[in-house]
């Protein structure tokens, strides 16, 4: 390794630090659960002030394992873009040919200075997984005509889910930094906290201009159904983080909905 580069250990006692946080985040308690999301804004804010002399080098893509034939649904996309905002990232759409499907797949990548786009692709699959189910659901629900609408079911789950990522984006927002006094008594300073932003997009601009990276064309807009947006809106609103243990002990955020 070269004095270029970060430190793999360092950054991975980050990242798991950041996830733990990140996982007592929703306590039932208030002031416990706002005490840790500080504590995860604190970590995050205190890596980047100690590692402000990034190099190129130090800007990673890493990939979802999640995956759509051929293309990802408009809800999908705007759940890595709104992910990749929260987490000053770029996200890209990803597509490859999978031998085992037999078919083009695409998938989200995220770009940023490291542990950023790490951090980004970990809530996008744990967002996603809660985001997928609720549509499920709630798919089944105009099935079965608990649910009235005038589009399919599928259809009308695309707006339920694209509803749903706009209200928990403001919750994604909440996760990161912010230009507040830290709560240990850091000295950062929102203008040091802007500067670091700005860094890490000139990076990630001139990390993606050595690739070969085609524009995604811009969806058409479409009457959505009313109801599903409303319904969406409601889950989304309910959407709150709490500590989940994953297999193996590694410390990680799970979502569920509050009734």
């Amino acid at each position: 390794m070269t004095d270029n580069t970060i430190d793999e250990k360092k950054l991975e006692r980050a990242i798991r630090k950041i996830k733990h946080c990140l996982a007592l985040a929703q306590s039932a308690n208030e002031n416990e659960a706002a005490t840790a999301l500080r504590q995860a804004q604190a970590l995050m804010r205190e890596y980047r002030l100690t590692e402000m002399d990034v190099k190129l080098s130090d800007v990673g893509e890493v990939e979802s394992a999640l995956f759509r034939a051929k293309r990802r649904p408009a809800w999908d996309q705007q759940l890595s873009i709104a992910v990749a905002e929260a987490f000053n990232c770029t996200t890209l759409r990803h597509w490859k040919w999978s031998p085992a499907k037999g078919q083009v797949i695409e998938c989200a990548t995220f770009v940023g200075v490291s542990p950023a786009q790490n951090i980004a692709l970990y809530a996008y699959e744990a967002l996603h997984t809660k985001l997928t189910q609720a549509r499920k659901e709630y798919c089944s629900a105009v099935r079965s005509g608990v649910h009235q609408s005038q589009y399919s079911a599928e259809t009308a789950g695309d707006h339920f889910a694209l509803a749903w990522v706009w209200e928990v984006q403001s919750k994604l927002k909440a996760l990161v930094p912010q230009c507040d006094d830290d709560p240990a008594g850091h000295p950062a300073s929102g203008q040091e906290l802007v500067a670091i932003q700005a860094q890490d997009k000139a990076l990630i601009s001139e990390y993606l201009a050595t690739q070969d990276i085609r524009e995604s064309r811009k969806s058409k807009g479409v009457e959505l159904d009313t109801n599903a947006q409303i319904a969406g809106m409601l889950a989304g609103r309910n959407v709150e983080l709490h500590a989940g243990i994953a297999r193996g002990g590694d410390e990680v955020f799970a979502l569920s909905a509050t009734a």
